[in-house]
């Protein structure tokens, strides 16, 4: 009796890996017919890297690193009062140069890659020195009066203070600027909008920007 126990309980187990061995190779065969592969799903873009909560709140202006020059732009830094929030001296230079930035920006920040910036090797770059020249060019030739010059003012302060030191906040901030203008005036594939400038963002968002400039 006790052999025909351990018989039907052999035979039990046996239909049970077979059916599970059966339905296993069925799905594989299924999947080999469709032309299917098992691969990761695709990560969604990450921009800069950090989430809003990795942004340090306090101002930058009071970092060590920062040269005199810095400094004293920041201490006496401030926006113009404009009716408008963007108007174009030359509208298709602006379009060119917002969306030429916001790519090399992207690449510069995006997907993780700013946390390896080395700020100080950044700073004497031919890409970065471009960047300068580009959002000067932004605020005397491409903006008319409007609110759009004062993000350029935001830019240009967020870009010296990055490249004195090593705060990547900065850097982020300055990353977003040129993602939100290239989302609004060139229509450009975003995933998110934030706020980070005068001429779109909304009135809390900008005054944090300005909060992180002045300290």
């Amino acid at each position: 009796m006790k052999a025909f126990y351990i018989t039907l309980l052999s035979i039990g187990l046996l239909a049970i890996v077979g059916t599970g061995v059966y339905f296993f190779l069925a799905q594989e065969e299924d999947n080999s017919a469709s032309g299917k592969e098992s691969v990761p799903p695709v990560q969604s873009q990450q921009p800069e890297g950090a989430k809003d909560k990795d942004i340090k709140r306090e101002g930058a202006s009071q970092l060590e690193e920062l040269t005199g020059g810095t400094k004293d732009f920041l201490s006496t830094f401030s926006y113009e009062e404009y009716d408008e929030p963007i108007a174009y001296q030359d509208e298709e230079l602006v379009k060119q140069i917002i969306s030429d930035q916001h790519a090399y920006l992207n690449d510069l920040t995006g997907w993780g890659h700013i946390d390896n910036v080395d700020t100080a090797y950044l700073a004497k770059s031919d890409e970065w020195q471009k960047l300068q020249d580009d959002v000067e060019r932004l605020r005397t030739e491409g903006f008319a009066p409007s609110e759009a010059v004062n993000d350029m003012w935001n830019a240009e302060a967020f870009m010296r203070i990055a490249a004195d030191s090593a705060d990547l906040n900065s850097l982020r901030y300055v990353h977003r600027i040129f993602h939100d203008m290239d989302a609004e005036i060139n229509g450009a594939e975003v995933d998110k909008i934030w706020g980070a400038t005068r001429a779109f963002g909304a009135e809390l968002e900008t005054q944090e920007l300005y909060a992180y400039i002045k300290g």
